[in-house]
């Protein structure tokens, strides 16, 4: 029988200022340098201002870890890891899998919505919901960094039973990884600053065979 959803974690020593300094110029860049190539009918699409733009052009126009980053390439020497335990939990040979990595970063502005404190369970809110409850579950992994995202929670419905709601409260520099299939989502920012994490895809070889040309890296 397979074994009950865990959640797996680190806590990193990167230095989180100098990682948000980058993660904004590359917000800025990506406008006005055009840095990731994207085809300029498309990129006048995007709203740098809109919240969720870097998120949604990270779907299929950049990953994270290609980015040459002290902290960044930190980041995905810890993801490793944590697969590595997430597969030991699950009795899954690592190696055979030949794990593929694809991440991007969220920066959110202020959002208050219905709440009025932190801690709300948004589950129901589609602003801040992920529905995935179609995820295959392990081998398949994702999971989230938090470089400014204090003080907030992410909420996991977990095998999608409105009656096992955990509450994430989410610590910067603490890198989290759980088996897909289990609907997420965070409660309200309320502070001028933005809301950064990082968040990440870890897929084996074999489900992209066939797939175009995209961004993943191997783990």
């Amino acid at each position: 029988m397979k074994p009950p959803q865990k959640f797996f974690d680190v806590v990193l020593d990167n230095d989180l200022d100098s990682l948000k300094r980058y993660l904004s110029e590359i917000e800025e860049k990506v406008f006005t340098e055009n840095i990731l190539s994207i085809p300029s009918d498309i990129l006048k699409k995007y709203d740098k201002n809109r919240p969720g733009t870097l998120t949604q052009l990270g779907i299929n126009y950049y990953n994270i870890f290609t980015f040459v980053n002290p902290e960044i390439f930190k980041l995905k020497q810890a993801l490793r890891k944590l697969a590595m335990q997430a597969c030991e939990y699950y009795e899954i040979d690592f190696d055979s899998q030949k794990y593929l990595i694809h991440g991007w970063f969220n920066s959110d502005f202020k959002t208050l919505g219905d709440a009025n404190n932190h801690g709300v369970n948004p589950i129901k809110n589609p602003s801040h919901f992920h529905d995935h409850s179609d995820g295959l579950g392990a081998p398949w992994f994702h999971g989230f960094y938090c470089v400014d995202a204090e003080p907030s929670s992410t909420f996991y419905k977990i095998n999608n039973d409105e009656n096992n709601i955990f509450e994430n409260v989410n610590k910067n520099n603490r890198a989290i990884l759980s088996e897909t299939g289990h609907p997420h989502g965070r409660d309200d920012w309320f502070f001028d600053n933005k809301r950064v994490t990082i968040a990440y895809d870890i897929t084996p070889l074999n489900n992209l065979v066939g797939v175009k040309p995209n961004k993943w890296m191997p783990l």
